[in-house]
């Protein structure tokens, strides 16, 4: 794993983190409901791996090795 991978998982899961438990809190002050933080939980869940998916650094694919995949199928 590369570093700029590396730092944008642990920069994603701390922001991710601070944004779940300052909504913990005002959902506790204003709503306190169950339903509503389980729900809260699941929508951070699900929004942090969305955007991890969308825009996770890739690592780029070698020219050499597509170039001898498209030659063995020849």
């Amino acid at each position: 794993m590369k570093k700029r991978a590396f730092v944008f998982i642990l920069a994603l899961t701390s922001l991710s983190v601070l944004i779940w438990f300052i909504g913990e809190l005002l959902i506790g002050i204003f709503i306190n409901s169950y339903w509503v933080s389980l729900g809260w939980a699941i929508f951070c869940l699900v929004a942090c791996c969305a955007y991890s998916l969308w825009k996770c650094p890739r690592e780029p694919i070698d020219d050499d090795e597509e170039q001898d995949d498209d030659e063995e199928d020849t």
